[in-house]
């Protein structure tokens, strides 16, 4: 079992440094995942993950990479939820 060390702003880091060191998302940005369920949540269902992911690989959906992470900026997913409801193609 290895020890952890908890910063003062909530990311855990390995005291003996051989894990991966993981940042928390913050509130203003979202997993990919859970900006695709408040995107098809908000909008109807409509969007497929496949196609939301094609959106975040081509830069059509600002996204922002840790790793192998993915997170989208809350701000982004409000203007993509917006041109959505306005019927407009993304």
């Amino acid at each position: 079992m290895s020890r952890v060390s908890k910063q003062t702003d909530g990311a855990s880091r390995p005291e003996n440094g051989s894990e991966r060191w993981k940042a928390p998302p913050t509130r203003h940005m979202l997993s990919a995942q859970t900006a695709w369920r408040a995107l098809c949540r908000r909008t109807g269902g409509g969007i497929s993950r496949a196609t939301f992911y094609r959106w975040v690989n081509s830069g059509k959906l600002y996204s922002v990479r840790l790793g192998f992470q993915i997170y989208i900026p809350q701000m982004a997913l409000d203007d993509l939820i917006k041109h959505c409801l306005d019927g407009e193609r993304f």
